[in-house]
């Protein structure tokens, strides 16, 4: 029994010095919390962490579009970042311990909303879509909306510091992608369309 704890803190040990300092400090509050419409050429979809699971290790984010990878930002628990982008189809993609992705398809002028959850299988964070339509456990009807919305902190990246740490981490970041990104393909239809963020999402 001993040994079993013994490893156990281990574990712990390791999981909490991955979530000190690393890519959560290229991150800092925005000056203004609140999150303004989206304007009518782009679209933004807001990223919320609030599962107290895992919270220790840090969940960076990026965009995947044309073959091009884009940092978005870390996002540790109880924080939230509005991403601003091009309207169209992308892939996200959330690294942890594991990487997990969403797919979607946005229109310019509308805000889109993704809840970042641990995901049990991996060991990594799922970026999951926020419906409008109730039809998921992920929605904007449920109470727990509100309370992601207004109980986390909106954060934004150091532009410089994070310019330097994707430069040095991009080649690490795209075998990562391209490994999982693999692994994910390997799901079925209706799996896919679990992980998709839809036109009609959007608010």
């Amino acid at each position: 029994m001993s040994n079993i704890i013994k490893k156990f803190s281990v574990l712990f040990v390791l999981l909490f010095l991955a979530g000190c300092g690393g890519s959560s400090a290229l991150m800092k509050p925005s000056q203004d919390q609140s999150i303004k419409p989206a304007n009518k050429k782009t679209a933004q979809i807001v990223f919320m962490r609030t599962s107290f699971v895992a919270g220790a290790i840090n969940a960076e984010l990026f965009e995947i579009a044309n073959g091009k990878v884009k940092f978005i930002g870390s996002i540790p628990m109880g924080s939230k970042i509005v991403h601003k982008t091009t309207p169209g189809k992308k892939v996200y993609m959330a690294y942890g311990m594991a990487a997990d992705f969403m797919i979607a398809d946005v229109r310019a002028g509308k805000t889109y909303y993704s809840i970042v959850r641990p995901n049990w299988g991996t060991g990594g964070f799922a970026p999951t879509p926020v419906r409008t339509d109730g039809t998921s456990d992920y929605n904007t009807s449920i109470p727990d909306f509100k309370e992601w919305v207004s109980g986390t902190e909106l954060i934004e990246p150091i532009p410089e510091d994070a310019k330097k740490w994707f430069a040095k981490e991009k080649n690490n970041i795209m075998a990562t992608y391209k490994e999982y990104w693999r692994r994910f393909n390997t799901k079925n239809p209706n799996e896919k369309a679990e992980r998709t963020l839809t036109p009609r999402d959007g608010m």
